[in-house]
């Protein structure tokens, strides 16, 4: 029997906890044997290389090593034995402590999604972690770490269809109305593979990250820095090495958040997995997101490239500011993506109005900036613009990267009124939307101020009805 049957036929017959795979101290903890070396090696400098490993130097070397390996593997061992985890009829519990004890749980009917994570050495060991997203939780995230790879993916399973009921949910599909269904190439059926909303060729990525702007300044900078130090510029090393640390750790996180990424339909809403180095898994419930945001980059446009953010509520990510479900794809992965999250806009025609969205343009009654806001926007003012459905604000903004917000009237936490000195002089105003669950806002840009206080009022009206 696998770890996750023993663990569900333990909460039939109150039989004891079931510990973490051996080799999960290993996982973060084989940082403190490099730490070790490196003390030595310090310690060390002075002597040469024959002289740290002959004579009676060897014989300490070897002795010290192996007393502090020892400790090292005994603690390993605490940890291990003293973490522990059970699952009931209504709870997952998770202990873990040798001096300090410490027991999380999660009550099953509470869990919203279950993430699986996997670091470099897990990831080489074969093991994966569970993050376990619960509604109303606190910022105390409940992970038990580490399983064996396919008995994590089962214990998921197992306990993601007693938190929706015995039988497991149809997988969702996209709304029609923007999405069109997904192909029959896509082969098996949802029990086995999930339709597959979009992917990420490693090519459209890295081509992605050259095209942004931050890239492309932070190459030159750094090469400009290249060339001031071959030159002989005296001290541009000590400008220089911080430079290429600071891009080098932004464009890894960048490369790291969209390789191999995939974006599936499950039965709650959508899945993502992605990861380099370290791979991630998370889990998207729809009825959780509480705004969407499309932007597209100035260099992208002219191939038709997206990214899309969310903002869910409860779900945190430990490696990106929003939640990214589309790191870069074309206009039919965004209404695939959308037809999963957002199916409603509340308006006829919505694959037109999701494109006019992206765009520019006036149809379907997209109301825009007035020629008068040109000289304090003369490159964006005519994306600027927002249409109110019957479900959702749709907001454009932006110049050099323009962005398109989606907004349900039922997420709007608070409205803010934007209008400087500038705009007051033009009778120009605009209008934030706030929700929660990230920071992607809504946000109304440089409206005529007669237009932006009648939303303003229509949109209290909503919040008050509903």
């Amino acid at each position: 029997m696998s770890q996750p049957e023993e663990a569900a036929a333990a909460a039939e017959t109150g039989e004891s906890w079931q510990r973490v795979h051996p080799a999960s101290p290993f996982v973060h903890g084989w940082l403190a044997v490099v730490g070790l070396a490196y003390i030595y090696w310090q310690n060390t400098d002075d002597l040469s290389w024959s002289e740290r490993f002959t004579g009676d130097r060897l014989i300490w070397t070897v002795a010290g090593a192996s007393i502090a390996l020892l400790v090292v593997l005994i603690f390993y061992f605490l940890s291990w034995y003293f973490t522990r985890y059970k699952l009931t009829g209504t709870h997952v519990y998770v202990n873990a402590g040798m001096l300090f004890r410490s027991q999380k749980q999660a009550r099953i009917d509470k869990v919203q999604g279950i993430d699986i994570a996997q670091p470099l050495v897990a990831r080489l060991l074969g093991l994966a972690e569970l993050r376990f997203d619960v509604a109303d939780s606190s910022e105390s995230v409940l992970k038990l770490a580490f399983l064996r790879k396919a008995e994590a993916h089962q214990l998921r399973v197992v306990i993601l269809e007693r938190a929706h009921g015995a039988e497991p949910a149809a997988v969702q599909e996209p709304a029609s109305e923007i999405a069109a269904a997904p192909s029959a190439a896509v082969g098996l059926a949802p029990a086995v593979q999930p339709p597959l909303m979009a992917k990420v060729p490693a090519g459209r990525l890295l081509a992605s990250l050259f095209l942004q702007l931050p890239v492309i300044i932070g190459m030159l900078a750094c090469l400009a820095m290249l060339i001031m130090w071959i030159s002989g510029v005296d001290g541009i090393v000590a400008g220089l090495i911080p430079a290429v640390l600071t891009f080098g750790s932004w464009f890894y996180k960048q490369l790291n958040q969209g390789w191999n990424f995939t974006a599936s339909a499950s039965d709650t809403g959508m899945r993502i997995s992605y990861g380099l180095a370290d791979t991630r898994q998370h889990s998207i419930p729809a009825g959780r997101v509480q705004a969407i945001s499309v932007t597209a980059p100035f260099f992208w446009r002219m191939l038709g490239w997206y990214k899309v953010e969310v903002n869910v509520l409860g779900t945190k990510s430990d490696d990106m500011d929003n939640l990214q479900v589309l790191p870069v794809g074309d206009f039919e992965a965004v209404t695939r993506i959308m037809g999963i999250l957002l199916p409603q806009l509340g308006i006829e025609n919505q694959r037109e109005v999701l494109a006019t969205a992206v765009s520019t343009g006036y149809e379907h009654g997209f109301i825009g900036s007035p020629q008068r806001a040109k000289p304090l926007s003369p490159g964006a003012w005519k994306h600027q613009g927002f249409l109110a459905t019957d479900t959702t604000v749709i907001s454009r903004y932006g110049w050099l990267a323009r962005q398109a917000s989606f907004v349900p009237h039922n997420r709007v936490q608070g409205m803010s009124w934007v209008q400087g000195p500038w705009e007051q002089r033009r009778k120009l105003a605009g209008v934030r939307l706030h929700c929660a669950g990230g920071s992607v806002i809504g946000y109304l840009h440089q409206l005529d101020a007669d237009v932006a206080a009648g939303f303003t009022r229509a949109q209290a009206q909503r919040l008050v009805e509903r």
